[in-house]
């Protein structure tokens, strides 16, 4: 499959603190050359016979050379590494469309903070098979890409949108500077026609922002007064939006566009209870059996302001007859604690338990109902924190992943090494040697140790070798090129079980 390449700004504002960590959190691999993924550490719990598979987006630093859309399993092996199709990337989740379950991924530019690009939608073998562009603005910005139900046939987006010539000086700016605005777009995904335009600007008084002009990531003649950074919709239509730099969400009609209400910030219409507070949040989710209740991840903090502790994953309820908010459950991250400095995520499930993704910091948690954690998972280091090393939202989901291609196999110094990137189901391998491809038999056979398995070939009188790929019931899956032992050229080509 071929796919969009990307050139991504942000990379170089972790360059610094990366070279100054020098240490490696890329993996390399013999079978597949051309693809680095990021090491993924288990600190708590680990495989139980959970086959679900955890969504990130890693980027960062001069460490992640090769970035991209990453899957990686309960043991924290990497199981399909997207950066030679997508380079860097954010925002991989699992979402319905049309009927059937599909990644959905952004890729595009970097603007100080937001962006402007594409959302890409691909099948279970990694096809594209759909993009949800902008109309007008800068293009479809990084932060959202959600596919809403019962329909699922449309796709909701934030739009970052330039108003140039902007009087900042009442803000501490330039007299000619540039506000930048935040929209609302909800896009007809077969057709891109565009269905539902709101922006922040018509609406809300910059006055009403926590940040000003040359915080972040952006220049004192630029201001991010807003931060849209997430979009739902309620049973009802209506639109969820989360502002990170108003410490506030949003709920929009669909019909005339007005605002219903505002939950934090400065202008809330709700009296907030204790712990139910939030500062510089991402990811607001309306839970989708009750509305009346939000999920939310609390950043805590910024580049250049703290204001709690420690980030984390929080559920709220709200009452619009009393108009107050009450803390339901909070998810706090172990073995680390630290506030982030930007991205973030929290996916709550029916059950109660959740997964928090920490943005800025490359930790993903999850937890009991009662906000234990029982696993956790950090990618490259977890002990770098807010900067060098991130993933925008961090989601765990089941997905069967199909790839075009047969396994991978290489032969290198008498070892043979062998992949299959974006096979989901594959726990073990058979290795097969022979004097012709026609006449192969099983060597032996190996448990799937990663994202690469390998196995000595020094013992082996053949001269041909080929891998056959298994699912935990020992069915196969696939089975590599035949390769020459001697030299690792292809004897006859490999091929995909149905």
């Amino acid at each position: 499959m071929s796919g969009p390449r990307l050139v991504f700004a942000l990379a170089a504002l972790f360059s610094v603190l990366t070279r100054a960590i020098g240490q490696t959190v890329t993996q390399e691999y013999v079978s597949v050359p051309g693809v680095r993924g990021v090491l993924g550490i288990v600190e708590i719990g680990g495989f139980d016979d959970d086959d679900s598979l955890y969504l990130t987006t890693p980027l960062g630093s001069a460490l992640i050379t090769t970035p991209g859309p990453m899957i990686y399993d309960r043991n924290g092996s990497l199981v399909w590494v997207g950066s030679s199709e997508f380079g860097q990337a954010f925002d991989l989740n699992l979402q319905d469309y049309n009927g059937s379950s599909v990644l959905t991924v952004w890729n595009g530019t970097g603007l100080a903070g937001h962006g402007a690009g594409t959302c890409w939608i691909l099948d279970e073998t990694y096809t594209i098979v759909g993009q949800v562009n902008s109309v007008g603005g800068q293009g479809t910005d990084l932060h959202e890409c959600a596919i809403p139900r019962p329909d699922n046939t449309t796709a909701m987006i934030t739009v970052y949108n330039n108003i140039e010539n902007f009087d900042l000086s009442p803000f501490g700016g330039p007299t000619n500077g540039t506000l930048i605005d935040c929209l609302i777009q909800e896009i007809d995904i077969a057709t891109g026609n565009l269905l539902f335009n709101w922006s922040m600007f018509d609406h809300v008084s910059p006055f009403e922002s926590f940040a000003t002009p040359g915080d972040g990531v952006g220049s004192i003649a630029s201001w991010d007064a807003y931060h849209m950074n997430s979009i739902d919709k309620s049973a009802d239509g209506n639109y969820l939006i989360s502002v990170r730099h108003l410490h506030q969400l949003l709920l929009i009609d669909k019909d005339d566009k007005s605002i219903i209400w505002k939950l934090g910030g400065k202008n809330s219409n709700f009296t907030i209870g204790e712990g139910a507070q939030f500062e510089w949040q991402h990811h607001a989710r309306f839970n989708p059996e009750d509305n009346s209740f939000i999920s939310l991840f609390d950043d805590a903090g910024t580049g250049w302001e703290v204001d709690e502790p420690v980030a984390h994953g929080l559920y709220i309820s709200y009452d619009t007859t009393n108009w107050t908010v009450t803390t339901e459950q909070q998810f706090f991250p172990e073995p680390h604690q630290r506030f982030s400095t930007s991205q973030g995520s929290m996916q709550r499930f029916s059950d109660g338990s959740a997964v928090v993704g920490y943005g800025s910091n490359p930790w993903i948690t999850e937890h009991a109902s009662d906000g234990t954690v029982t696993f956790s998972l950090s990618l490259g280091n977890g002990s770098i924190e807010n900067g060098a090393i991130a993933s925008y939202r961090a989601f765990k989901v089941n997905f069967t992943g199909n790839p075009v291609d047969p396994p991978a196999l290489a032969v290198q110094n008498d070892t043979a090494f062998f992949s299959w990137n974006g096979k989901t189901t594959v726990r073990a391998y058979d290795v097969l040697t022979g004097s012709s491809p026609g006449n192969l038999s099983i060597w032996t056979s190996v448990t799937r140790t990663g994202f690469e398995t390998n196995v000595s070939l020094s013992d082996n009188s053949e001269p041909l070798v080929a891998v056959i790929a298994l699912d935990k019931n020992g069915q196969q899956l696939g089975q590599s090129d035949t390769l020459f032992i001697a030299n690792g050229s292809i004897a006859s080509g490999g091929e995909i079980v149905d």
